[in-house]
């Protein structure tokens, strides 16, 4: 019984926590910061405002991936930006070379002392796909960047699909480990 209530109630603190979400993110632009930063150099999240993309270069992001599948703003809008458009249906794994070219993307911007912020509509499934597929190409293992993110976003809820594209690309790092690098770019 008492495992059953304590069930009940993590479900309960994880809506909430996904409600409040997108109740602050309609009225500031963007996702708390408490649901949103991964990393110093890496945040995740759902589709920010013209606002919000103000205030996500004003916290020193350089760049933004977008996992939607139709752009919201015209490209002109991301001026100070690097921007990589990876439109990815909903609810679906992107394809393999996707992720790789995604993380290959936010290790560079990272690398040179960016900031990468990663989205997708709600910030639930193919955003978290694309952050958790970078942390794999650092080095993690899926489970360990499953939980580092979860850590920070809990209510996020990638498609079994989705999870079986990150478990293949967790196998395809390590027949292909990325070289280290030594120094920056």
């Amino acid at each position: 019984m008492l495992s059953k209530l304590k069930s009940v109630l993590t479900v309960l603190i994880i809506f909430w926590q996904k409600i409040w979400d997108n109740v602050y993110r309609f009225f500031n632009g963007i996702p708390t910061l408490k649901r949103s930063q991964i990393t110093a150099n890496l945040f995740i999240g759902s589709q920010y405002s013209l606002i919000g993309l103000q205030k996500l270069k004003a916290l020193g992001v350089t760049a933004i991936v977008n996992m939607r599948e139709h752009p919201t703003f015209r490209e002109s809008q991301y001026e100070g930006f690097h921007y990589l458009h990876l439109p990815t249906v909903d609810n679906t794994p992107p394809p393999l070379e996707i992720l790789i070219k995604g993380a290959d993307f936010i290790t560079r911007e990272i690398e040179n002392d960016g900031k990468v912020y990663i989205h997708c509509r709600q910030g639930l499934g193919r955003g978290p796909t694309m952050t958790i597929a970078y942390l794999i190409s650092t080095g993690l293992t899926y489970d360990d960047a499953v939980a580092m993110v979860k850590k920070v976003r809990t209510f996020i809820n990638p498609r079994p699909s989705q999870i079986a594209q990150l478990k293949t690309l967790e196998g395809y790092y390590k027949e292909h480990p990325k070289p280290v690098s030594l120094t920056k770019k």
